[in-house]
């Protein structure tokens, strides 16, 4: 999103941003863990996006009309008011954005609208999305109101929202399918024909799909309206179990789980870790305010145990299920059999009125608990799969990363196994915690033969991937560091299409044979803001000179400080999203 609105920003009116997203609104992600424990929040995880380009030169409407073309011509005599978006100007920034000037954002922001389109919408209203860019150059031609258009920008094809499922891509276009959910299907029913796929060219990509979510964060359903339904059933979940056990000690099975022992004291609350300390990638120090939180709180901690729950893991471990009228005996294993790994999905019982379904789970040290709820916060995966289609050299097939160079263009492999090696050969233990993370290790350190810089890599020139999918020199998996990738691959692109190191500044024209130089991307240091319960939250910084230690050495910053039940989520509307924080309660 963000990689999008840079380049609204500064696209010449030769081109548009086609931002291809498989939900109608932008989930926060940050604010799910705690709006599924507390109720009456949901509405504003979800945030519309059709605010993120208004601050783009205006354009054509994006859908011919004669009432759309007069709302099109209003709006370019319309002046903008109010301050501009929040920008952040370093990693610290990004993360520790001062709450006061948050709070201080000129609420009058001019709130430009465009569409959230379907890609039944696409079809519908037979949008122009050919490849040959329009010619600025070309002498003005008659515009809306009957005047010659002064403005190159006037006759610019319009920036894009396109709600849909990507099915491929090639490097030529991309593949979009129109979702399939039961309304959908309800709708298509009585008609003899319908095109639900488009292809969508583009003369650069940046592939930003993420990474697949542990459980408690993850939902199939893509409008706003469904998915505040279902963080209301992931609540009645919770509100419902008397005894609830957390699978995994990371940030997200610690924000919950003193989320719910704050809100529901009396109920019984474990958390079980495979390793000795919780949030193993941060400062020790977080660790030790988690732990201390937790006990105060009265969780239950368990920790150097591991629960294995995906096909194939090596671990080894299973959970049987049992309900309130008859006892489950699928996962069960005979006397001499391994027993079964099993996938837990929320179970829903039967009647209003019914018990929650129970769960009895083993760890690989022998540990048997039984709950009510069991939540999986473990299992984050890369979302590398369209990418591995398209060119198997570019995932590692281990680790699913997608090969990035510092410019954070897609890379192409010297390796000819990973050519040849199928994508879903090696399945990952997609719910269970012993998966490495290898991004965070730095792949490049196992492989420096591929990334001396003596040798030219192999890599296209127009593709680029950021955020968690990427293997990005080590950066965690976190917002402010896909922030800065989406910056990088912007500010990159900027420069191959206007063939200046400052899109806005002719002076910085680079001579046509000559190459282009690129920015390169350097993760930021790993940083975390850490709700813990109680109205508290704890911040790893960036590293500073510590004078209570000998020798002053540099190490994270940590601090303690207060937090609101909505997390200052008004924050994001208006300096993240750029939307109308008005519509926040609806």
């Amino acid at each position: 999103m963000h990689a999008a609105m840079v380049l609204a920003k500064k696209l010449p009116p030769s081109h548009r941003v086609i931002l291809v997203e498989r939900n109608t609104h932008f989930n926060h992600l940050y604010v799910f863990p705690r709006f599924t424990v507390y109720p009456g929040h949901e509405h504003k995880a979800f945030v519309p996006y059709t605010s993120i380009f208004s601050e783009a030169q205006p354009r054509r409407s994006a859908a011919p009309g004669a009432a759309d073309a007069k709302r099109l011509f209003a709006a370019k005599n319309e002046k903008p008011t109010g301050n501009a978006p929040l920008d952040a100007t370093g990693v610290e920034e990004a993360i520790l954005e001062d709450r006061e000037e948050l709070q201080q954002h000129d609420a009058t922001h001019a709130h430009r609208a465009n569409r959230v389109l379907e890609v039944e919408d696409m079809v519908n209203d037979q949008l122009h999305l050919d490849d040959k860019p329009r010619d600025s150059a070309a002498a003005p031609e008659p515009h809306l109101n009957g005047t010659t258009a002064k403005d190159p920008f006037q006759d610019a094809e319009p920036h894009l929202i396109v709600c849909g499922q990507v099915l491929s891509m090639t490097d030529k276009h991309v593949t979009v399918q129109q979702h399939h959910d039961d309304e959908h299907k309800a709708k298509q029913k009585n008609r003899l024909w319908s095109i639900d796929t488009v292809n969508i060219p583009y003369s650069h990509l940046i592939y930003a799909l993420g990474s697949h979510m542990p459980d408690p964060l993850r939902h199939d359903t893509y409008t706003k309206e469904k998915g505040v339904a279902w963080m209301r059933r992931a609540h009645d979940r919770i509100e419902k179990s008397n005894e609830i056990i957390l699978v995994g000690g990371g940030a997200l099975g610690v924000e919950l789980a003193t989320d719910i022992k704050t809100l529901y004291q009396d109920k019984k609350v474990t958390l079980i870790h495979s390793r000795q300390q919780l949030l193993p990638n941060f400062d020790k120090r977080i660790h030790e305010h988690a732990l201390a939180q937790l006990k105060k709180l009265g969780v239950h901690v368990v920790l150097g145990h591991r629960l294995a729950l995906a096909e194939g893991c090596p671990m080894g471990s299973n959970v049987q299920h049992f309900g309130n009228t008859q006892q489950t005996t699928d996962n069960v294993p005979a006397p001499s059999e391994k027993p079964k790994p099993t996938i837990i999905e929320p179970k829903v019982p039967e009647g209003e009125d019914a018990p929650p379904m129970r769960h009895r789970i083993r760890t690989t040290l022998g540990l048997e608990l039984e709950c009510d709820l069991l939540l999986l916060c473990t299992g984050q995966q890369p979302n590398s799969s369209v990418m591995a289609k398209f060119s198997p050299r570019s995932v590692d097939h281990k680790s699913r990363l997608v090969s990035v160079m510092r410019s954070l263009q897609v890379m192409i492999s010297d390796d000819e196994d990973a050519a040849q090696q199928p994508f879903d050969a090696v399945p990952p233990c997609k719910d269970c915690d012993c998966f490495v993370d290898h991004k965070t290790g730095d792949i490049r350190h196992q492989h420096p033969h591929e990334y001396d810089d003596e040798r030219q890599p192999h890599y296209f020139p127009n593709i680029y991937a950021i955020g968690d999918v990427a293997d990005a020199f080590g950066a965690l998996n976190a917002g402010y560091q896909a922030w800065f990738m989406g910056e990088t691959a912007a500010a990159n692109i900027l420069r191959d299409i206007t063939r200046r190191t400052d899109p806005e500044d002719p002076s910085t024209a680079v001579p046509e044979g000559q190459p282009m130089p690129l920015q390169e991307f350097t993760p930021g240091p790993d940083m975390i803001k850490l709700t813990v319960g109680g109205g508290k939250v704890v911040t790893q910084g960036a590293p500073q000179p510590d004078e209570s230690l000998p020798g002053n050495p540099e190490r994270p910053t940590i601090t303690e400080s207060e937090d609101t039940e909505d997390m200052y989520i008004e924050g994001v509307w208006k300096g993240m999203v750029l939307a109308d924080p008005s519509d926040m309660h609806k």
